[in-house]
């Protein structure tokens, strides 16, 4: 699986996470407040930031390891009283300042975006349970709107263009080596998706499933969903999930789309849809 994906999907990310949670007024900053202490620990858990019992040493190590990433090494830290914390809302301001990023020529370590995802949902989910996958949702029509507005993905009236950039950006960017989708039932009823080497579902869709969570922050899901829900459609729970450690992943979701809008003629126009797929020797899951 990719350890290195496009630093526009992190930024895009942090955009949506931002602008998603604009209208929770004062809930929002306890949200972004909260992301900063779990992320840490992830960090620690996953051995990439030394532990907070040493102050000195895990101050510099989340430097280091954000600095060696591409962004700036005054990165602030709390420290409450000793143990220091990641100041998470002050790391979003510094982002917020940034130019353009340079698009396709800067990749920064998988576990960074890993660790903002997992932050994210988890502390959406303490919050919000599951109503915390509308906000998710949100946060993915904003994430959308960051990467036409960066020219990562061209933007198109047409749904099924426009998902078809969506999905070869995310191909490229390092996100998984390749996707496919089916819809089942007339008119569908069922999203049938599978991915080749997909590192979200093994680290933290997996991660937050023994947890109890039953969100889904998979970013090229929520964009999807997105431009999906301009065809009158809305994703209910996965009802069927596989992953294999080598991040082959299948998946089965509810759909609920509006018939008058969405006709069996769409639905079998949707599944023969043409989608990038790098080589590899192993086969789908579920296939």
């Amino acid at each position: 699986m990719s350890r290195r994906i496009d630093r526009t999907a992190v930024d895009a990310l942090l955009y949506g996470l931002v602008k998603g949670l604009d209208y929770m007024g004062e809930q929002k900053q306890v949200i972004i407040d909260r992301m900063g202490g779990v992320m840490l620990q992830y960090l620690v858990e996953t051995g990439t930031v030394a532990s907070p019992a040493n102050p000195g040493k895990s101050a510099r190590s989340l430097k280091e390891f954000l600095t060696t990433n591409g962004y700036v090494p005054s990165i602030p830290l709390h420290f409450k009283p000793r143990a220091p914390s990641f100041a998470f809302p002050d790391f979003v301001d510094i982002l917020s300042q940034r130019v353009r990023p340079s698009l396709g020529s800067t990749k920064v370590d998988w576990i960074l975006y890993e660790t903002i995802l997992y932050g994210m949902t988890r502390v959406l989910d303490d919050q919000l349970g599951v109503q915390a996958q509308l906000i998710l949702d949100r946060i993915g029509t904003s994430m959308l709107d960051y990467l036409i507005e960066v020219g990562a993905i061209e933007r198109s009236d047409d749904p099924k263009v426009l998902l078809q950039n969506v999905i070869d950006y995310f191909i490229k960017a390092g996100y998984a080596k390749s996707f496919r989708f089916e819809l089942e039932g007339a008119p569908p009823d069922t999203f049938v998706s599978r991915y080749e080497s997909a590192r979200y579902y093994t680290t933290v869709f997996r991660r937050i499933q023994k947890e109890g969570s039953a969100l889904l922050s998979c970013p090229l899901c929520l964009i999807g969903h997105s431009v999906w829900a301009t065809q009158g459609w809305r994703f209910g729970n996965i009802l069927e999930v596989r992953i294999r450690s080598d991040g082959n992943v299948f998946s089965r979701a509810k759909i609920y789309p509006s018939t008058e809008r969405f006709t069996e003629e769409d639905a079998r126009s949707f599944s023969k849809m043409k989608v990038q797929r790098a080589k590899s020797p192993n086969n789908w899951v579920g296939r």
